[in-house]
Order: C-alpha cells, then structure tokens, then sequence
C-alpha cells in the first residue's frame, strides 16, 4: 500500500529566525541605544545668561530726573525773573509795589487770569502782579474782570531765544517796562534802550 505523506517544507518552521540571527538583532539593538544614551549625556546643556536679571535690575532703579534749565521762553513754572542785560538783578516784592532787587526772588508763572494764552505772575504770598495807574504791584486777587485784566501779560512772538517780552492785555501797546528799579507799563518809546528795559529771562531757582 502506497502512503501518502505532506510533501515540501514546513511553512510555520520556515518563519522561525535562526537562533544566532536573533542574537545579533538583540546586541545591535542594545548597541544603538547605548549609543544613543551617550549622545544625550555628551550634549552640552545650554548656558544660562544673566541678560533677563541684569536687564530687571535697570529697569527696577527709578529714572533720575532731569535738572531743571532755563527756557526757551515765558512759560509756566517757578522761576527767578531777571532782566536779560542785568542778570543780577531780580523782580520781587517791595511794600506792595514790583522792584528790581539784588536778592534772588522767586515767582510763579500762570495761565493769564483773563486769557489761558496769556501768563500771570504771583508772589510766594499768593498776590498777583498786577498793573494799577500804570505801575506795577503785587494785590490779592479780588475776583473781578477788572483785575483778571490787570494782572495778564501777553508774550511777544519772535523773541530771542531765553527772553521774554509782554504787553498788557487790557492796553496792548503798553509793556512791562523797567525804570530804574521801579516797573510800570510803559508805550514803547522806539529806542534800543526801551527794547533792552522791557527783555526779561527765566532762571530755575535754586
């Protein structure tokens, strides 16, 4: 009697790896990961640079604040108020009436009373200048338009850089004027001399 039997090679045996094969798959494997591992552990760590904590220490020290200077021209602030060819003298209070003195003095320039493109000038007592039959002197504000008026002085356009001139609001051709050490509001006589009397400056007060 013939027997049949399965011919060819087993398929399930033919899938099987080699058992040295396997071996070597298992120890390459191993290999690149260690190869791996060495690599990250040889990689420098980035360096850490002070630049933020420096640059919040600068920022955290308040800014120092700028000296004051002399302006350009009349504006407002507290200020010693000289004349421009006599930078030793000051314009101060003397009774009740404005003197040019030696002895520094200090105003404080606002928006005019009458008119906010215009300037006051007050006294550290709190009283106006203000001009009274022509002169010039220091009153409490009595809250009238008559003495808003008085006391603003409008700025010349065109001045020398650091000067000032002003003329009065309620008699425009009329300007704050120096005679001797006394100061009215005087019409312009169209002399040098009356354009150097009626100049004045801003220093900062010390």
């Amino acid at each position: 009697m013939t027997i049949y039997g399965r011919g060819g090679m087993d398929v399930r045996q033919s899938r099987r790896l080699h058992p040295g094969v396997l071996a070597l798959v298992i120890t390459a494997g191993v290999i690149v990961v260690a190869a791996l591992a060495y690599l990250v552990l040889r990689s420098p760590a980035e360096p850490v640079t002070p630049v933020a904590a420096s640059s919040a220490a600068v920022s955290s020290a308040p800014a120092a604040e700028p000296s004051p200077t002399a302006p350009a021209g009349l504006t407002t602030g507290t200020w010693q108020v000289s004349p421009a060819d006599d930078p030793d003298s000051y314009l101060a209070v003397k009774g009740e009436y404005a003197t040019m003195s030696q002895v520094p003095a200090a105003l404080t320039v606002v928006r005019g009373l009458a008119d906010d493109s215009c300037f006051t000038f007050r006294d550290e007592d709190g009283k106006y200048l203000r001009h009274f039959d022509y002169r010039l002197r220091f009153d409490a504000e009595d809250d009238s338009e008559l003495f808003r008026k008085d006391a603003t002085f409008c700025a010349e356009d065109d001045q020398p850089a650091g000067s000032f001139r002003v003329r009065s609001i309620n008699f425009p051709d009329y300007f704050l004027h120096r005679r001797g050490t006394d100061l009215y509001i005087d019409k312009p006589s169209g002399g040098d001399s009356f354009t150097a009397e009626s100049t004045f400056t801003l220093r900062p007060t010390a």
